[in-house]
């Protein structure tokens, strides 16, 4: 992103041309910026080489997972919805973490069925939910 001759430009394209094309408002993302930006967090962690899972909850746009996908990254998802999304857009089922409260029994079946990784549990019965669900497969 930068400007050239008092106009706003992403990634060589501007913004005026942008809006006339696609009207306003109108999100634009940097494919350069996001590789760019996760790069250089992972730089920090080379060492250990920790799977690194992106906020579905931050950004749920398709086309952006497929983004974060391809640069190696996991996904932490909320919720069913969440969960198929990120599989949609390609990420292995080992790279996905089911965070957050108020699980739903159909979500964790769902997620046990799809053999993720991890469900980060919230309380005592949440275990027993996902210990009662796990021992039917």
């Amino acid at each position: 992103m930068n400007y050239k001759k008092k106009n706003f430009y992403i990634e060589g394209v501007s913004a005026e041309k942008i809006s006339k094309n696609y009207g306003t408002p109108t999100y634009c993302y940097s494919f350069n910026k996001i590789k760019n930006n996760i790069n250089s967090f992972k730089k920090y962690f080379e060492s250990i080489k920790p799977l690194i899972c992106f906020s579905v909850k931050s950004n749920n746009n398709l086309y952006i997972l497929k983004i974060i996908n391809k640069l190696g990254l996991g996904a932490d998802v909320v919720s069913q919805g969440e969960l198929m999304k990120a599989l949609k857009a390609g990420i292995n089922s080992k790279k996905i973490v089911f965070s957050g409260v108020g699980k739903k029994s159909d979500e964790i079946k769902f997620a046990i069925d799809k053999n993720i990784l991890l469900i980060n549990a919230e309380s005592l019965n949440e275990i027993k939910e996902i210990e009662k669900i796990a021992k039917l497969k």
